[in-house]
């Protein structure tokens, strides 16, 4: 399942910013409803933990599996089929301080390293901001800002028929809450997000892949 969240909030440019965050283990709780001409309204829901530790930050899908065989041609075709948006991300900034990508497979033992040239087609932007803070909120413009609890600040628009907000917290570099809506009430996104400290000494999953078989993205293809 593709992630159900391309919200104008998260649509942002892939400039990097190393800035150090506070290391934290989050959960992010991702819905969309929409309510159709026919008055059905469907609800998708999923769950996202969130592992960051200095120039690494690691995020899985909770309840996914990533390298099921829901291809049409099996696992005996010989193929690996990877549904990559549901599959356990690790970016990192290597020395240069330049991001490197790699999925976690451990239904088939895999280390899929994703070249630069393939980013595009597994969601990744190149954006460092964006995959260590959800947001970067830098590039959020046209919003009005307010305080929120906490020392939080809340940042608001309205524009072409939709509502936007943002709860950001200053000590987390992360946000709380995002939220879209279309002011007609027939459509909805949020992700709601639970912080807490990265427990010391806490294992690390990107630490324990030295387990899984790497293999080049390109490979894993039909």
């Amino acid at each position: 399942m593709k992630t159900l969240l391309p919200l104008a909030l998260l649509a942002l440019s892939p400039a990097l910013h190393a800035a150090a965050a506070p290391d934290l283990v989050a959960t992010l709780r991702y819905e969309t409803v929409t309510i159709g001409n026919d008055g059905v309204e469907k609800t998708i829901r999923y769950q996202e933990k969130l592992t960051r530790q200095g120039k690494h930050v690691w995020r899985e899908r909770l309840n996914a599996r990533a390298g099921g065989h829901d291809h049409e041609h099996g696992a005996e075709d010989g193929h690996d089929h990877i549904d990559y948006p549901a599959a356990n991300r690790h970016v990192w900034l290597d020395a240069k301080g330049q991001p490197r990508l790699e999925f976690a497979v451990p239904q088939q033992g895999l280390l899929v390293q994703v070249g630069q040239r393939e980013w595009s087609d597994v969601g990744f932007d190149g954006s460092w901001t964006q995959a260590s803070q959800i947001v970067d909120i830098a590039k959020l413009k046209g919003f009005t800002v307010s305080p929120g609890a906490d020392g939080s600040r809340w940042y608001r628009k309205t524009a072409n028929g939709h509502s936007k907000q943002l709860q950001w917290s200053t000590r987390w570099a992360m946000p709380l809450q995002v939220e879209s809506r279309s002011q007609d009430g027939r459509y909805r996104e949020s992700i709601r997000v639970e912080i807490r400290p990265l427990a010391a000494g806490q294992p690390l999953p990107w630490a324990q892949t030295g387990r899984l078989r790497a293999k080049d993205y390109m490979d894993t293809l039909d």
